[in-house]
């Protein structure tokens, strides 16, 4: 009898400290990425695409794509980040945010892909497996 006590003692003391010194130890953030893929889907025109982050500030640099190519990043998503994007071919072009939750929200997730066509630029939703109009080119 007396060594159940002590042992049920000694599971109600290992919970307690458990428990209490978890949650007021320093915790880790949760680091999720955030991936990006651009496709040229334009008639024999070269695409453009130029991201950047203002806060800090990172410059992904240009990417010349050929019509059917590929161009693919990912960042680790913090309150800070929040990256646009500069898409242009010939004289005409489009800026528009790729981070914000809207955005996110239309593509399904962290994993969004943008579909250039001579129209304008599409998002497609990972869920329902439709891309959406969403930029005019020159605006």
């Amino acid at each position: 009898m007396k060594n159940m006590r002590i042992a049920k003692l000694y599971c109600i003391a290992l919970f307690l400290v458990l428990a209490f010194g978890l949650s007021s130890s320093t915790r880790v953030p949760l680091v999720r990425k955030h991936y990006l893929k651009f496709i040229n889907n334009l008639s024999n025109k070269v695409l453009n695409v130029n991201c950047k982050n203002l806060n800090p500030y990172i410059d992904l640099n240009l990417h010349i794509l050929l019509p059917g190519e590929v161009y693919e990043f990912n960042y680790d998503i913090t309150r800070t980040m929040n990256f646009s994007c500069d898409l242009r071919h010939g004289f005409t072009s489009t800026v528009f945010s790729i981070g914000d939750k809207a955005t996110k929200r239309a593509c399904g997730g962290n994993h969004c892909i943008w579909k250039s066509q001579d129209d304008g630029v599409y998002l497609l939703n990972r869920r329902t497996k439709q891309y959406k109009f969403m930029y005019k080119w020159g605006q």
